[in-house]
């Protein structure tokens, strides 16, 4: 049974709205986990902006999966892990290296970069040609 951490995050101060937000993530993710047959082995949740791709709460969650901990994250979609692609690019680099996959609702997150793909739709046209 794959281990998987429920990643949360809110911009902001830790309000009553914005701790309203997390429980209501969470409260989705955990459902998501059991719709998966993933056992949740870490919950983090966090209330600061999505920005900073280098952030402390995206080391700790790196760190961990490199130990084991998990091997899958879930999340309530991309932008939760980094607000722009650049950010979710290198997150999604160091999470792969580790061997962890990133899951929302939707399904599997593909964490490659974007360039990763423009590159194997040209080597897949010059073998078709």
């Amino acid at each position: 049974m794959s281990k998987c951490c429920l990643y949360c995050r809110v911009d902001g101060a830790s309000t009553e709205s914005n701790c309203l937000a997390i429980n209501q993530q969470l409260t989705a993710l955990r459902s998501l986990a059991g719709q998966l047959g993933f056992s949740i082995s870490a919950e983090m949740l966090q209330y600061e902006s999505g920005l900073d791709a280098n952030r402390q709460s995206i080391r700790t969650l790196i760190r961990d999966a490199r130990h084991g901990v998990y091997d899958r994250v879930l999340v309530m979609n991309g932008d939760r892990l980094a607000r722009d692609a650049e950010g979710l690019a290198a997150i999604g680099e160091k999470l792969t290296a580790a061997g962890v996959r990133v899951y929302c609702s939707d399904g599997e997150i593909d964490l490659a970069p974007a360039y990763s793909h423009g590159y194997f739709r040209v080597a897949t046209m010059e073998q078709t040609m």
